[in-house]
Formats: C-alpha cells, sequence, structure tokens
C-alpha cells in the first residue's frame, strides 16, 4: 500500500506563490511520492522541489486522510 499525498501550496523558495499553470498541475489531485518523482517533482527529505520554467518551485505536501 502507497501513501496519497496532495500538493496544498506552490511557492518559491523566497516565499513568493508560484504562477497558476504551475499550481493546476497537481491542484485537487492525490498522489503517491513516485507519482510525483514521474511528472519531474524532485523529493528531498522532507521538501518536494519541482522546476519550471528555469526555476524551483517547492510544493507542500500533506498527506490525504
Amino acid at each position: 500500500m502507497f501513501e496519497a499525498y496532495r500538493v496544498v501550496d506552490v511557492r518559491s523558495p523566497t516565499g513568493d506563490p508560484a504562477p497558476p499553470e504551475i499550481a493546476e498541475r497537481f491542484e485537487g489531485r492525490l498522489f503517491t511520492l513516485h507519482q510525483l518523482e514521474q511528472r519531474g517533482v524532485r523529493i528531498t527529505g522532507r521538501f518536494a522541489w519541482y522546476l519550471f520554467a528555469g526555476q524551483d518551485w517547492q510544493l507542500k505536501l500533506e498527506p490525504a486522510v
């Protein structure tokens, strides 16, 4: 059994909100960590990073309940 996660927030490393086209890629869906990695998300310890348009974006993940 794999644990599912929801992306609840996407921000730049400085805390600026991500453009809508990035947030919409993850909005309203559940993912396993493996599925996120298949979509280009790098899981590094407690952080998840997504590279888009030459900039890293930090994804805040929460376990799905």
